[in-house]
């Protein structure tokens, strides 16, 4: 079974099939899930939707780990910061910078330290590296919830990021605290520049999404998650 967290259209495309709605008492607080045969879906934002600053990171992740979930991909939409990756692509990140400057553990009663070198899951890559996706990059997570400044821009930059957004830092750092192999794929939606507006990432968004329920079913069926 494999775990997956994403937004409203991707919901929408797997409840089609066979599934059911559950909560999911964790210690943070009750979330809802989609559960099939093969896989668990959390929506990352909840509904209502809440900002990125304000998602349930903590209980979005102890779901999977309650429920004995080892692989989780996170579709998580980005502003590009490089003129090659346009948008309308999918990248699918290696390495990870946090700026978000906030604390992500569920350690806070006694030192424990975990091995973040690898954020994110070599697995899931080969997987996804025989569909023909776009392997590599660095992903950038900023504290949102407005986009980035000029400056800000060409800092990213400067420091080696490719992509940037506001969710994955959270999730990478929590699952890797369980023993999650986590991995993002992210939809191209912007170049980061005065031009990108809320609504022009949504709409981006909505032209993407069956491309990426089709990766994620093909995820699903590929069974490397029962391995």
């Amino acid at each position: 079974m494999i775990g997956i967290i994403g937004g409203s259209g991707l919901y929408e495309g797997l409840s089609s099939i066979k599934s059911k709605e559950k909560y999911v008492r964790t210690r943070f607080g009750d979330i809802k899930v989609l559960e099939g045969d093969d896989f668990i879906f959390v929506s990352r934002h909840g509904n209502p939707p809440v900002p990125p600053h304000m998602v349930k990171y903590h209980a979005n992740m102890d779901v999977f780990n309650i429920m004995k979930i080892k692989y989780v991909i996170a579709i998580s939409s980005v502003g590009s910061l490089r003129d090659k990756i346009k948008p309308g692509t999918i990248i699918v990140p290696e390495d990870l910078l946090d700026f978000t400057g906030r604390v992500w553990t569920y350690h806070n009663e006694s030192p424990i330290h975990v091995n973040l070198y690898e954020p994110f899951c070599p697995k899931i890559r080969r997987i996804l590296k025989n569909m023909n996706l776009k392997i590599g990059g660095t992903y950038a997570t900023t504290k949102g919830p407005q986009f980035e400044t000029r400056a800000e821009k060409k800092m990213l930059i400067t420091m080696g990021a490719d992509v940037v957004g506001m969710t994955v830092a959270p999730e990478a750092r929590l699952a890797r605290e369980l023993g999650i192999c986590y991995q993002p794929i992210c939809p191209v939606v912007n170049y980061v520049d005065e031009k990108t507006t809320h609504q022009n990432t949504i709409d981006m968004v909505k032209k993407m999404e069956d491309n990426l329920a089709k990766i994620v079913m093909n995820l699903i069926n590929s069974n490397f998650h029962r391995e």
